[in-house]
């Protein structure tokens, strides 16, 4: 739960023309929409908000048209939780104001992408290294958001050229709102992010995106509808009869272990998937599922009934250690090393990245000891 009937979306993007976007928000039958024009090779920011009683389903589409290469940041959404100054007075018309959003919506953006993606309903995309974005932290809600040094004061700190930074100590929100540092956005954000962060980094390793882009080009028909249909329309754990916007693709042998999603995917209902989460399949069904499970998805039922690590996958992570060190949100490397030594505790990803570059190593152990309290079991 929040502390507002408001959700929201916003970014910073660097297309490599100038282009107009239109940003679509929907939310639970509610939308809005806005057209912002994007300038060419640098960093723009945007973002749109609504009011919604609920929010059981937040889509986001951004569109737009031409031979555009499109870099983004911080692409997040869903419902606000704003510094209680904000909470009553200030109308979403307010917070709307381009010199205020993203800004002024206190999303949590310390990632590249912040959403999951429809690969179904999306076109053919492909997701590559983007442009360089620096960041700095804003000193009264702590937030790590964008600056330009070649165009200061147009991303999320206003001009300040006394200072070092050349750009003012607290963001533009901050600014706007004297938002006292008691207001910290990191009480909630790893809490409720961090598992969803890991899970994108996970799946964007694993290439699940283009997996999914790829099935549905090559078979005329999405893996989602194709699975569904496998299925029955119902969920596999329950036999609750399931519209297609309904069903969960659950990887079956879990994400968690390096299992990307692939034709062996299980149709499940909201409830069971996030029960099944990344649970073998041997430790969420009864034998007699398994074995149905078997025949349905043609996995053997002693691949079912087992418990390992991909294989393949994790070669390619202990082939480029450094890189993948580098790359990840230290929190996804260490979850990632946690589990593969819960069933191989030979192999400790630490000191093999450790043995490979010392200097990285320190580096990423010393952002997990930064890491805020709360989150340390996670």
């Amino acid at each position: 739960m929040t502390n507002t009937d408001l959700v929201g979306v916003g970014a910073y993007a660097y297309p490599s023309a100038p282009v107009s976007l239109t940003v679509t928000l929907a939310v639970d039958g509610e939308w809005v929409q806005t057209d912002v024009q994007l300038g060419g090779n640098h960093w723009n920011r945007f973002g749109v908000a609504l009011e919604a009683v609920t929010a059981d389903e937040v889509i986001v589409e951004l569109a737009w048209h031409g031979d555009v290469d499109v870099s983004l940041w911080g692409l997040a959404a869903g419902p606000l939780e704003l510094p209680d100054a904000l909470v009553d007075d200030v109308p979403v018309s307010e917070l709307n104001k381009t010199h205020l959003a993203p800004e002024t919506f206190y999303l949590v953006q310390d990632v590249a992408l912040g959403l999951d993606l429809d690969e179904e309903e999306s076109t053919i995309f492909t997701e590559v290294p983007g442009e360089t974005v620096t960041l700095k932290k804003c000193s009264y809600c702590q937030r790590m958001l964008p600056v330009d040094s070649d165009r200061l004061g147009t991303l999320a700190f206003h001009k300040h050229n006394a200072k070092p930074t050349k750009h003012q100590n607290e963001c533009r929100a901050c600014k706007k709102w004297r938002i006292n540092d008691s207001f910290n956005p990191l009480r909630t954000t790893d809490q409720l992010h961090e598992s969803s962060l890991i899970t994108r980094e996970r799946r964007l390793f694993l290439r699940d995106p283009e997996r999914l882009q790829q099935y549905k080009k090559r078979e005329g028909a999405g893996l989602k509808s194709q699975i569904w249909e496998r299925f029955g329309r119902q969920c596999f754990y329950c036999g609750k009869r399931l519209e297609l916007t309904e069903v969960q693709l659950d990887h079956t042998r879990p994400l968690a272990y390096l299992w990307p999603i692939d034709e062996f995917a299980t149709c499940l209902c909201a409830v069971h998937n996030n029960q099944k989460t990344d649970k073998f399949p041997v430790d969420f069904y009864n034998d007699h599922q398994l074995r149905e499970l078997s025949q349905i998805t043609g996995l053997p039922y002693t691949e079912l009934t087992a418990k390992a690590v991909n294989q393949d996958e994790l070669e390619r992570i202990r082939l480029d250690i450094v890189t993948f060190a580098r790359e990840w949100e230290p929190r996804t490397f260490a979850a990632t090393a946690r589990k593969v030594r819960e069933l191989m505790p030979h192999v400790d990803l630490f000191e093999e990245l450790k043995a490979a570059d010392e200097y990285v190593h320190a580096e990423l152990v010393d952002a997990l000891a930064k890491r805020p309290l709360g989150v340390q079991g996670l």
